[in-house]
């Protein structure tokens, strides 16, 4: 590593603060800096070719340097290249995209509210149950069932909804109300001579139980990826999602697939949702919905999650919620 005073490395280490990297040891160890890329690969700066085998984080979709999605964001960048959708404004590009993400849907969706992250997403997810959930007149329907291992991103809300300790540890996280039940990891979590399919009732009976010990009426949603990431790549168990669904149906409870990694052709279909048969009343998506090459991230909601929260920003006066970047141009 080339740590003289004005190398790259030394002014990385000198000004940069990490993400999921341990400060102490960066501090010593220095960065691996990548200068370009092309298709499935990448290129440091020392010229040294890489396969891409993560696509940045779980994002690259159509690989880099996609001459197509340059010349879009060079178009839209000549044109607009920049404006919000606070107090009804709107632009082109917002539009034609949420028209879109609703029709591609595998259920039918009724809005689109744009965000910058999945995190973003996520987090905006859980104060939009909220306001929903007073809408209703049920201040008591707040909490939120996620699942050990599940990631859900790193803001505060969504930390919390992230099963991961290294989320939680010294954060003083989770928040009050975010709950975690069974991995569906039938590997590590079976019990010998338990099938798939024994793995798969004995999860939704743990959920069952769990929404039961809380007050079905005190439990908003239920997050979960339709293939867990980060936790491991945890593919669920035969019949998991058919049993989970029927638990939450049985206790009006609204069910949010997380589609930040799956979507998009992740899993083969264009939604982890469709792979598996899941019913949906809230969809986060992000990474590929710009293949990463602009921050971008949005939230598709029913009519039938969506009409309360007008209806209480009508009653409010306005929905006091949004993101300079929201809709962003460029991203959509």
């Amino acid at each position: 590593m080339d740590l003289r005073p004005n190398s790259d490395e030394a002014r990385d280490i000198a000004y940069h603060f990490h993400s999921y990297t341990n400060a102490r040891v960066h501090e010593q160890n220095g960065p691996l800096i990548m200068d370009r890329g092309e298709g499935v690969h990448v290129f440091d700066t020392h010229g040294n070719k890489y396969i891409e085998g993560m696509s940045g984080l779980w994002s690259v979709a159509v690989g880099f340097n996609e001459q197509r999605l340059i010349d879009a964001a060079t178009r839209q960048m000549s044109k607009l290249p920049y404006y919000h959708n606070f107090a009804h404004r709107s632009h082109g590009p917002a539009i034609d995209l949420a028209e879109k993400l609703v029709g591609m849907a595998p259920v039918p969706m009724s809005k689109v509210f744009y965000t910058n992250s999945g995190s973003e997403a996520n987090d905006t997810i859980l104060k939009m149950l909220w306001y929903r959930s007073n809408s209703l007149g049920k201040p008591e329907k707040k909490k939120v069932i996620s699942r050990i291992r599940g990631y859900h991103g790193v803001t505060i809300a969504s930390a919390s909804m992230t099963g991961l300790p290294y989320n939680h540890k010294s954060f003083d996280l989770p928040l009050d109300g975010i709950l975690h039940t069974t991995c569906p990891h039938y590997w590590r979590e079976g019990k010998d001579g338990e099938s798939e399919e024994q793995f798969a009732t004995r999860c939704a009976e743990d959920l069952d139980a769990m929404i039961q010990a809380e007050g079905p009426d005190t439990i908003a949603a239920f997050i979960a990826e339709p293939v867990m990431g980060a936790g491991g790549v945890v593919v669920p168990p035969k019949t998991y999602w058919e049993k989970i669904q029927a638990v939450l149906a049985k206790y009006d409870i609204l069910l949010i697939a997380d589609e930040v990694i799956c979507g998009f052709g992740r899993t083969g279909k264009m939604f982890g949702c469709e792979t598996y048969n899941i019913k949906p009343d809230i969809m986060t998506l992000s990474k590929q919905i710009t293949s990463s090459y602009f921050p971008f991230s949005a939230f598709i909601m029913t009519e039938e999650v969506y009409a309360p929260i007008a209806d209480e920003s009508g009653r409010i006066g306005v929905l006091g919620h949004g993101y300079t970047g929201g809709a962003h141009p460029v991203g959509a």
